[in-house]
């Protein structure tokens, strides 16, 4: 049995104070430890959405991402910002000093006996007034057998609640993205995420979203002093140094560090509780990208969503976000971290052939000793990395892509959305001058037992003027350094076609003055 440890945190109104084992799931605690049966326990990897729960952290005023003068500065307004994540794969653990909302926190300030776990009934009871979230199901028929109806519920507030969220369909829809319903064909949830943005349209003007949905009723007015409690909370002298919480040792021994986790909780969920688990998010938070001699340093422990954010980010990779979108669900990107991606050793990992393209480093740590290396040369073998058990990956680093270089990121799967990729891929192509390609690096996932750098084919690039001929004859220079095998995603000859598809596409849409598609579709005939 893995040692407990003692944390303090705040559910709804209440502040828990409880001793669990590093790997204790947060839907587990919830349901079982504190009986708060509304939070549903669906598919346990993180898919489905039942589970869903908002966590609020205490932020600073501003965040510094500074490295050099030149740099932005992004700010944000101080206070708790709620973020929505799968219970089922949340350590409690991690949940120190922050505010774990659950559907049942959503009636605080309402007439609670009116209100049920799955928090819709009672409409029309004497003193309750639904929010315009759960008032707006209701109307529109957008629940049925009401199993997947509270992750709704909480993937819609916290949609409204959060101020870099868009109230409009594009926002709707990253609310949702990580949500199943397998009743009511979506329509009915849609009309009524449309009625919510109409209804709180007003809610675009104001940055401190919280205090005017509390205003209107569409929040308990607990919320307002939760910024207060988690201060307070956090300034407490009775708490646990935070090197002895369920987040030691940060680095060496024998526990398994664990960042996200949506892939370890996923395929160890049931075992996570007797294991030895380093959750080495507790130490601090991640740090914000910055800018050293031209290159980006990445905390390893990143979240896909915060990468996606970062103005620096966006600035090197201006697709980023359009990226993050078909790679996971918005509880998943706020979960998932850049280590664990690259960690993972997945083949086709996203994130991995990004960073191959981009020329990444990584600076590993263990106690006191550091080192760092290539990422092309992280991977050994087929799910082997170049890195012992107690090393922690810490920082990710890559060249800042000029001006002249375009970022180009591809992805086939199944499904267009939120699925395992048959065949990804990545370039960062420069040019010198007008046409004459100065750099190229081409990343492939899915055509061999690692992620693949095709230098070869990015050596006979260089120096060449940039043309249809000229980019043809390099597709079949990747076609050597590739070796698909077929299985369950693909015969290996729909894999090579797709690596060819995909390069084609990245210079289509990366030159399009050089590479003009009518010409390309005209040499394919």
């Amino acid at each position: 049995m893995s040692k407990r440890f003692p944390i303090q945190f705040i559910l709804n109104t209440d502040l828990v104070t409880v001793e669990v084992p590093p790997g204790a799931l947060a839907l587990d605690f919830i349901r079982d430890q504190r009986h708060l049966s509304g939070t549903k326990e669906g598919c346990r990897e993180g898919d489905c959405g039942a589970c869903i729960v908002l966590v609020g952290e205490l932020v600073s005023a501003s965040v510094d991402n500074s490295g050099e003068s030149s740099l932005k500065k992004n700010t944000v307004k101080s206070g708790v910002h709620y973020q929505p994540m799968t219970s089922c794969l949340l350590p409690v653990g991690e949940l120190q000093g922050k505010h774990l909302v659950t559907i049942e926190g959503l009636r605080g300030a309402r007439d609670a006996a009116c209100v049920d776990a799955v928090g819709l009934e009672g409409v029309g009871s004497e003193g309750e007034q639904l929010s315009t979230v759960q008032a707006a199901m209701i109307e529109c028929g957008g629940t049925q057998c009401g199993y997947c109806t509270p992750g709704f519920i909480m993937s819609l507030t916290g949609w409204v609640a959060d101020p870099s969220q868009p109230l409009d369909r594009n926002g709707l829809n990253q609310a949702i993205s990580g949500n199943l319903c397998r009743c009511t064909g979506y329509n009915s949830i849609r009309k009524a995420g449309q009625r919510i943005a109409d209804g709180l349209s007003d809610l675009v003007q104001r940055v401190d979203r919280i205090k005017a949905l509390c205003e209107r009723g569409d929040l308990p007015a607990y919320f307002l002093g939760i910024d207060r409690r988690l201060l307070e909370l956090s300034q407490r002298s009775s708490l646990v140094d935070s090197r002895e919480k369920a987040a030691v040792p940060i680095t060496g021994g024998t526990a398994i560090p664990i960042a996200g986790g949506t892939n370890f909780f996923l395929q160890q969920g049931a075992q996570a509780q007797t294991m030895a688990l380093n959750l080495i998010q507790c130490a601090a938070p991640a740090a914000a990208v910055v800018v050293e001699n031209n290159w980006l340093v990445v905390d390893a422990r990143m979240s896909f969503e915060s990468f996606g954010r970062d103005p620096l980010v966006q600035d090197a990779i201006p697709d980023i976000q359009i990226y993050n979108k078909l790679i996971a669900s918005r509880p998943i990107r706020i979960r998932a971290t850049l280590a664990g991606n690259l960690c993972n050793a997945s083949p086709i990992g996203d994130l991995t052939c990004l960073m191959l393209a981009l020329g990444a480093e990584l600076d590993l740590v263990e106690d006191d000793r550091e080192r760092s290396l290539p990422l092309c040369e992280f991977y050994l073998g087929y799910r082997k990395i170049n890195k012992t058990d107690t090393e922690i990956l810490r920082t990710i680093r890559f060249p800042k892509p000029s001006i002249n270089a375009i970022v180009g990121w591809e992805k086939i799967s199944k499904r267009p959305h939120l699925d395992i990729a048959t065949v990804n891929s990545a370039v960062v192509v420069e040019l010198e001058g007008k046409r004459r390609i100065k750099s190229a690096r081409f990343a492939i996932g899915g055509v061999a037992e690692i992620p693949l750098l095709l230098d070869k084919t990015g050596q006979f690039l260089m120096g060449k003027e940039l043309d249809v001929d000229v980019i043809f004859e390099a597709l079949a220079r990747a076609q050597k350094e590739i070796a698909p095998i077929s299985d369950i995603r693909g015969s290996a000859d729909y894999k090579r076609l797709l690596v060819r598809q995909q390069l084609l596409a990245h210079f289509i849409r990366g030159f399009p003055e050089h590479i003009p598609e009518d010409i390309v579709f005209e040499a394919l005939r």
